[in-house]
């Protein structure tokens, strides 16, 4: 925790000295949610997936990011902070967002947040979500090629807090209407021991105004059991769309699954209201969403 907030106070410091001409160019990206939903006892659950990114240099090069994954809850935030210096857009250093994550996120993240939450080890990076339970900080090197249609990403961290070291990669590829996504990533603990494997293999078959998504996972280093991830959506209106999503789970041990209609409110904001089932239990979600 020190060390993640001297780097974020010298990446602030370097701003005025460095690169005073290019403070105005910060790059946003990301989204943050409201939900209101019926599963007690909270009652509500905000999401917030932000990266400020900009350049230390005035050719750009050399930049900073500072970010988080973070649910806000009445009593506790569960989050993970990345601050890293940049290169190129493509290698960071610092506390680095898991490569795990770039592709293939949980099928409940937009229309009910608080089920990624709950089920975020289904679809996380182990290096994540042992951040947010647990407080752990896994400081890492990670290399992103975000390029079309071929895309990237590989990421080595390590956690002195939270005793485990991790790699990961993933990567997706888009041809005609097809997209397809795969991760894994291998865990170790602080003696070197394999601790195991998550892995993710989808594909999402894309029309203009409908798609269908099939994804399989496998969070071995979570002790959870495989499950198959779905989601169809179509579009009903320029600004209507339904869907149908799901997380189906070995013998039906933990399945999740439900369905919801959106609403675009502008280019960049949307409101969704979806039914889901989770534990024997039905719920409604109602959930306003920004994109930046």
């Amino acid at each position: 925790m020190v060390l993640r907030a001297a780097l974020t106070s010298l990446v602030f410091l370097a701003l005025p000295g460095i690169a005073p001409a290019q403070s105005a160019r910060l790059d946003t990206h990301g989204e943050i949610a409201v939900s209101a939903h019926s599963y007690a006892p909270d009652n509500g659950i905000g999401k917030v997936d932000l990266t400020f990114a900009f350049p230390l240099t005035r050719g750009g090069r050399l930049g900073a990011e500072i970010g988080t994954y973070m649910f806000v809850l009445p009593q506790k935030r569960p989050h993970e902070t990345y601050v890293s210096l940049t290169w190129d857009n493509r290698w960071r250093l610092g506390v680095v967002r898991p490569a795990y994550d770039f592709v293939l996120p949980s099928v409940f993240e937009e229309a009910a947040p608080l089920l990624a939450y709950e089920r975020a080890e289904y679809a996380r990076a182990y290096t994540t979500t042992t951040a947010m339970r647990q407080g752990a900080v896994p400081w890492g090197l990670s290399y992103t090629d975000d390029r079309e249609p071929f895309g990237w990403a590989v990421s080595l961290h390590h956690a002195s807090k939270g005793g485990f070291s991790s790699a990961s990669v993933a990567a997706r590829w888009q041809t005609g209407p097809w997209h397809l996504a795969a991760a894994a990533e291998g865990i170790w603990d602080v003696s070197g021991g394999y601790d195991g494997t998550n892995a993710k293999l989808g594909v999402t078959y894309v029309q203009d105004r409908w798609s269908l998504g099939l994804a399989w996972l496998h969070p071995e280093a979570e002790n959870l059991p495989d499950a198959l991830a779905l989601t169809g959506t179509v579009a009903v209106s320029q600004k209507l769309s339904l869907s149908a999503f799901g997380e189906f789970t070995e013998g039906g041990r933990d399945d999740a699954y439900g369905v919801a209609a959106q609403y675009a409110l502008t280019d960049r904001a949307s409101l969704s209201l979806a039914a889901t089932q989770w534990r024997d239990e039905g719920g409604v979600h109602l959930t306003v969403t920004h994109r930046f």
